[in-house]
């Protein structure tokens, strides 16, 4: 047989003092009902979903034009398919290489040289620079610059002096020493002798 669970036993004052309890000791208590109204821009937007809504809602279909959905699938051009075509064939090649080909090869460091020829210009190119870098410039002796100035000849005198005097003739040379002169234009007839001449070669 099942065995009821035992209830909790209740504080007997506090049972008591419900139980003397009359409506005329409770206490008034005013109901505060609140109802805060939405802001001007809760208002707002509100407003403006409501016209998407109603504009959604109220859209005439028919409005609409047909359109064809043309679905383009351009193949490439044969010169794009020739070059994939390498290059797969470029990465398929090397993915399958077989390293057994190779040939194994010792690697080998030379370092070569040089000639006599060129050790002996090596060396004699130190020894110049050694000998610029060791110079004394105590062993240079004193020298002191000659000034040469050297003179025209005769000949040279003469023939300058000759072309100074001509260019001061032609430069200071007076128009009004000239004589005025007439010019005859002569047209001489040919003399009988002449015309017989030519008479007889024709």
């Amino acid at each position: 047989m099942a065995t009821k669970a035992a209830l909790p036993s209740a504080d007997p004052q506090l049972l008591g003092a419900i139980s003397k309890a009359t409506p005329e000791s409770l206490h008034h208590v005013q109901t505060d009902v609140k109802n805060p109204l939405p802001s001007k821009e809760a208002i707002a937007q509100e407003k403006t979903e409501q016209e998407l809504m109603s504009g959604i809602e109220g859209f005439d279909a028919g409005k609409l034009k047909p359109t064809e959905t043309q679905e383009k699938n351009p193949l490439p051009d044969p010169s794009a398919i020739t070059a994939e075509k390498a290059e797969r064939y470029r990465k398929q090649s090397i993915e399958d290489f077989n390293k057994k080909k190779l040939k194994r090869a010792n690697t080998e460091e030379k370092n070569t040289l040089p000639d006599a020829d060129a050790i002996n210009l090596e060396k004699q190119e130190v020894e110049k620079i050694q000998e610029i870098e060791g110079f004394k410039k105590d062993s240079l002796k004193h020298t002191e610059p000659t000034v040469k100035n050297v003179l025209p000849d005769q000949d040279t005198l003469d023939a300058e002096k000759k072309e100074q005097e001509l260019k001061d003739g032609v430069t200071n040379f007076n128009r009004n020493s000239l004589k005025k002169t007439t010019t005859e234009e002569k047209n001489a007839l040919p003399s009988s002798q002449d015309i017989a001449e030519e008479k007889a070669a024709k």
